[in-house]
Parts: structure tokens; sequence; C-alpha cells
């Protein structure tokens, strides 16, 4: 073999190992399906999640008609679900968070207590949980779902354009939140414990 045909096969073989996928993406499909059932599981946070909205003087604030909660399961372990549906056609700005500090009342400042060891605040602002006339709007401000990670909502804020409500959760878990339209809501969804 001549110096020059040597030289040319040093080059070939670089050039053959180089366009050659790299070993990952050689992997078995088995492990290309357990990628893509990860890429749809439940993607959560346990920091405050928040987004600021103002309305024009004058538009009315959005009013929070009825708060539903239901179970649901994904690929990554089931969660529960509260919706929180709002008449008009957006969301109004809202702060998700967890608090280890006490929850009380807004105005009288009176406790609050939950059942579950997690804490978890749902405040909107601007909004109101009462129509033109001064009905309360969802008219249960206090509810126990009997779900897994949720164990109780309890409506703690409907004043001066603020709304909260303080989720008892069964252990602190990872949350999400999205917002639909048509009617407006917001999504929480609170994974269940492993």
């Amino acid at each position: 073999m001549t110096p020059r045909t040597a030289a040319l096969l040093v080059v070939l073989a670089s050039a053959v190992s180089v366009c050659r996928p790299p070993p990952e993406s050689r992997a078995p499909r088995e492990r290309a399906s357990a990628v893509a059932q990860q890429d749809t599981a439940f993607a959560g946070t346990l920091a405050p999640v928040q987004r600021v909205r103002s309305f024009r003087p004058g538009v009315a604030r959005p009013v929070l008609r009825h708060v539903e909660t239901s179970a649901g399961a994904s690929p990554g372990g089931g969660y529960d679900r509260v919706v929180f549906e709002f008449a008009g056609d957006s969301v109004p700005g809202y702060r998700v968070e967890y608090t280890t500090k006490p929850v009380q009342r807004c105005g009288s400042g009176d406790p609050i207590t939950v059942a579950g060891a997690g804490r978890l605040i749902v405040r909107f602002e601007p909004a109101q949980a009462h129509d033109e006339h001064g009905s309360l709007t969802p008219t249960e401000r206090h509810r126990v779902p009997g779900l897994p990670a949720v164990r109780e909502l309890i409506l703690i804020c409907d004043f001066e354009g603020q709304v909260a409500w303080v989720l008892g959760i069964a252990a602190p878990s990872a949350y999400r939140v999205a917002e639909l339209t048509g009617p407006a809501r917001l999504v929480l969804d609170v994974r269940h414990a492993p």
C-alpha cells in the first residue's frame, strides 16, 4: 500500500465516522417511546406563577362565576383540577403560590385553617366574586371535594377588586396553570403526591 493510498483511506474513514448518526439516534424504539412519554408527563412547578393584567377605567372587573373540581390522569401520574370560570372574555390577573404563613380572611383578618399539609393561594386581581347587585357568584364559597390532592377550597377574599381562594393540599406538590377562552377560565392542576 502506498503512502498516498493509506492517506486516502484515513480521510475516507474520517468522513464516514463524521456522517454516521450518533449512538443516541440509533437507540431502540422502546427508548424513543419512553422519551416521548416523558415529554407528555405532568410538567409543573412549586414556584409562584403570576400574570399581571389591568383593565381600562370604567371597564367592569371580571366576575368569578363558577369553581369546579375534578380528578384527571396523565402519563406522569394523576392530578386534581380546579377550574375558575369568569364572565367576560378574559381571565383577570392572577398569582398562584404556596404559603407557609398563616392564612387570614381579607378585611376581617380572621384566621383560616384548611385540610392538608400544603396551602396553595390563588389570587385574582382585578376581579370580584359578586355581581353588580351584590349577589354572590359563585354561591358555594367552601368546598370539600374529596380528591387525592385538593382536600378543601375556601374563598378568603372578595374585596376591593381582589378575589382569593386557599386550597388545602394533601402535601405540597407541583402544579400547572393554563388559561382557556369561551368562557374565560383559569385551570389549575395539582399533581397527586407520589
